[in-house]
């Protein structure tokens, strides 16, 4: 370890805030930041004048206190901390990987993923496959750094969730979330070794923000199956009132009288679609062509009946039978009048109906995809039904095409095979990876039911040709939608569309191919769909019921030397394999243990995330940032290392030899390492590499140093140990540069165990509203060290999120301040439910606690919003704690 000096932070510079260009015309830090809270705080050490001054001035003047902790530690001789490093696989020590101790390792797992981004969280997470199909796999491997590229962080309690865009688009809702496509990134994800994922994506759509009514969906549908992956079939019963409150949310576009639901196409994710130009055939309504008019359609109505059985099931694993046997008619009765109202015999397919102006419910003429999304759901596997839709489906006036499947039928006079002007998004021919999905999956269905003449070439034939479709430039690649004859991509937008996140493929192979049906009980039934000429194929480590299951083929036992035929490992041991017999197809189960109980706060949780930027903490400054980049973009949640699109903090083209990227937290916080994420574009001819050292500071000063950079690892993330637990108000890391190069960060994150009560901070909570803000209170001691409190006017939301509980009721107290002359009452939610008010009656400036109200939390991690407060009165609240 190299030796402190105060020479060697002589470049240790202020960041330039006088606009995009210094004088000597060098790139610096941007004016993106408001007006920023700094928060001084006290630790439980009782330090001395001196210390307390010191740390007054990291928190508000972070680069130029570090100076000061620097001379001041080497001239007291504090030593700093012994390093202790490691190269951090993905987040392993809080990860929820089921504790299976067993792998195999008959695959490569380093070439398929070498020339990715981010190796770690691909070994430690994704299955590892072998087939004859060098196309199919390929892009199964990149398909997972779409995923990953696309997972976000959201804060501490909330977690994780899934992104369609990797740039939040203006109408996303909470987060950047957009549930049409959700229901499609919760079967990918599923089969990630970390169930934190799935889990956090799934309340916050069930218990937090996010909207499940802003387009048609199938989230509950995709919980339910995904219970069958993890194993945790506690966490979908404790969903079941969420789901049925999810539900009633669509009672508004129920139609009694024809026992269907209504949406217009664009809420179905398809503007531009037939219904918009058969209610608007001349083009003189621009809005009525683009978004098409009221319409019942199959895609919506068969989300509608797969996630009503979802909540029958939920609810007979939760034993409430009078909800089970509710949602299972309500799924009957709607599956009943699809076929009553929306089957057409002389069209022997499921069309749409539109509904204005249409009393007796005449069905559109023309074909749509849609028309193939109800047979994913079980719905239509009867001869009459499925066999017209592979005839369609194989008619090359129908829906084939070289980079189909066509989203309306190839004869229709309505289809376009081309985008007429710059509007992104047709959906009267394009072919959309979103409905490809959808359409893989329906024709596993049929196949399986053994009712039509499908075959397994006919079904690899499809697959092949939708990872055909997913090329760009000799590589693997997914955007919007894709020219259904012509190779390219018709809705690709620059800084955009790059990696969409709209459809499945991983799934598709994994249980389409690979034929692995998840099961409730301790069995996996494995029905492969391959072609008679493969000779063998292999799934190495796919996560299940906590478990790691490899399964082998291999004709003539010489391939992976395992015997002749199909083999199947349960945590790195060979387990038999039995016939099931009485299946259409050939098919096989093995003895899968079902896994332990996992109670919710298991996770670590990242307390360095701020989804919202300046405004809320932490908070993100730097001595320079490039007038490209952003500093907030380090802690935003979104982590990956493209140059385009960009997500990072860089300090390209700083004229200093090192640069200090400092983090800081609304009130100290008790942390152990912290992760980097390190970008490097040199590889590709860029400017950025690993720093050639870094030191990491905190409130009391040098935490750890790395000064070799080949320990580093390159667009991965890095953990840096501190060889102790330390409690800090500021992470500020320093960076040298290598010479002519620079350094950058794509993502700072700080990993520790989870808070789970009885008291919770509000300074950690969600905030907003426009007078919302952390405050330093000296009157305001919860805790010796946390001199905090949140600031309340009349428009703020101070919302909790991460509140475990057993279930049932339990008190709660607010700690709060109000020196007004009247009380001021607070709205509370609980899991975005109205629930009762918590009146904060005047207390002058001394901090009180509020008389107990009870509210019932839900089995697992609750949300709970406080809304509300005073524009004249100044009301404060400290921490909200469970009794």
């Amino acid at each position: 370890m190299a030796k402190l000096s105060y020479k060697s932070f002589s470049f240790f510079a202020l960041a330039d805030r006088g606009g995009s260009k210094s004088q000597g015309g060098v790139d610096v830090l941007p004016q993106h930041s408001g007006n920023e809270n700094h928060v001084k705080g006290k630790q439980d050490s009782q330090p001395s004048n001196a210390d307390y001054l010191l740390l007054k001035v990291v928190a508000s003047f972070s680069a130029i206190g570090l100076v000061v902790l620097l001379v001041y530690n080497v001239l007291a001789g504090r030593a700093p901390v012994p390093l202790e490093y490691t190269e951090h696989a993905e987040h392993s020590e809080h990860a929820n990987i089921g504790g299976a101790p067993g792998f195999t390792s008959f695959l490569d797992h380093e070439t398929p993923i070498s020339a990715f981004a981010g190796k770690t969280f691909l070994r430690d997470n994704i299955p590892f496959i072998d087939i004859p199909d060098s196309l199919i796999q390929d892009v199964y491997y990149y398909r997972w750094t779409s995923i990953q590229r696309n997972l976000r962080y959201i804060k501490e309690g909330t977690g994780y969730m899934c992104t369609e865009f990797v740039h939040p688009v203006g109408y996303a809702k909470a987060f950047g979330s957009i549930d049409a496509a959700a229901g499609h990134q919760i079967d990918e994800s599923r089969w990630l070794r970390d169930t934190s994922y799935g889990d956090d994506y799934i309340q916050l759509y069930t218990r937090g923000p996010a909207d499940a009514l802003q387009y048609t969906q199938w989230i509950l549908d995709a919980a339910s199956r995904r219970a069958d992956v993890t194993g945790d079939l506690h966490f979908l019963a404790s969903q079941v009132d969420d789901m049925v409150r999810l539900w009633h949310q669509w009672d508004h576009v129920y139609d009694k009288a024809a026992g269907l639901y209504y949406y217009q196409p664009v809420w179905d994710a398809q503007e531009l679609s037939l219904p918009g130009f058969i209610a608007d055939p001349n083009g003189t309504d621009w809005d009525l062509r683009k978004d098409g008019p009221d319409t019942f359609r199959p895609s919506h109505n068969a989300y509608m009946v797969a996630n009503a059985r979802a909540i029958s099931r939920a609810a007979t694993l939760a034993y409430n039978k009078s909800i089970a046997f509710e949602f299972s008619k309500i799924a009957n009765d709607l599956e009943h009048a699809m076929y009553k109202r929306m089957w057409a015999p002389e069209q022997r397919f499921f069309m749409d109906i539109i509904r204005p102006n249409n009393p007796n419910l005449t069905r559109l003429t023309g074909r749509e995809q849609v028309g193939l999304f109800p047979y994913r759901f079980g719905i239509g596997l009867e001869k009459k039904y499925a066999q017209p839709a592979v005839d369609s489906m194989f008619d090359t006036q129908g829906f084939l095409a070289p980079y189909g499947p066509t989203t309306l039928e190839i004869r229709d006079p309505w289809f376009f095979a081309t985008r007429p002007d710059d509007y992104c998004c047709y959906w009267n021919g394009m072919s959309w990876p979103y409905s490809t999905g959808h359409t893989l999956k329906s024709l596993a269905a049929i196949y399986r039911s053994g009712t039509t003449n499908v075959t397994a070439d006919q079904y690899l034939q499809y697959l092949r040709t939708y990872a055909k479709t997913q090329m760009k430039n000799g590589q693997p690649y997914v955007a919007e939608s894709h020219y259904p004859f012509t190779d390219g991509w018709s809705a690709d937008g620059w800084n955009h569309s790059e990696h969409y996140d709209h459809s499945t493929n991983n799934d598709d192979v994994i249980t389409g191919l690979f034929g692995i049906e998840p099961q409730q009980d301790d069995r996996l039934v494995i029905s492969p769909i391959v072609p008679d000429n493969w000779t063998y194929y292999a799934l190495e480590n796919l996560p299940y019921h906590g478990h790691n299951i490899t399964v082998l083929y291999d004709e003539k036992g010489s391939k992976y030397k395992q015997g002749k035929g199909l083999a199947a490992f349960v945590d790195g041991k060979k387990v038999q394999v039995h016939r099931v017999f009485g299946s259409p197809k050939q098919s096989y189960w093995i003895y899968v243990p079902s896994p332990p109980p996992k109670f919710p706060a298991d996770a670590w949780v990242n307390i360095a995330a701020n989804p919202t930027g300046p405004g809320q903490y932490p908070m993100a400054d730097a001595t320079y940032t490039n007038a490209g980049d952003y500093q907030f973009k380090a802690i935003d949640g979104v982590l990956y290392y493209d140059t385009i699109p960009d997500n990072r903090w860089t300090n390209y083209r700083s004229p200093n030899l090192n640069d200090t990227l400092t983090i800081t937290f609304a009130r100290p916080r008790k942390m152990s390492s912290v992760t980097l994420a390190i970008f490097s574009d040199v590889a590709r001819g860029g400017g950025i590499d690993v720093p050639s050292r870094i030191e990491v500071y905190g409130s009391n000063g040098l935490l750890a140093i790395v000064d070799d950079p080949t320990t580093l690892l390159r667009n991965d993330r890095n953990t840096i140990s501190f060889g102790r637990e330390v409690e800090t108000q500021v992470i500020a890391v320093n960076m040298y540069r290598q010479p002519n190069l620079w350094v950058g960060i794509c993502e700072l994150e700080v990993w520790v165990p989870p808070e789970i009560g009885p008291t919770y901070h509000a300074a950690d909570a969600y905030l907003t509203g426009g007078k919302t803000s952390v405050i330093f209170d000296n009157s305001s001691i919860a805790e010796a060290n946390d001199p905090v409190a949140v600031s309340l006017g009349s428009d703020s939301n101070v919302a909790f999120s991460g509140v475990v509980s057993k279930g049932g009721k339990t008190g709660l107290k607010l700690k709060y301040v109000n020196t007004g002359n009247s009380t001021v009452n607070l709205a509370v939610e609980v899991n975005q439910v109205p629930y009762t008010t918590v009146s904060l009656g005047t207390t002058g400036r001394k901090f009180k606690s509020t008389g107990e109200i009870h509210i019932t939390l839900a089995s697992g991690k609750n949300y709970i919003s406080l809304r509300g407060g005073s524009d004249s009165a100044d009301v404060r609240i400290q921490t909200l704690t469970l009794s």
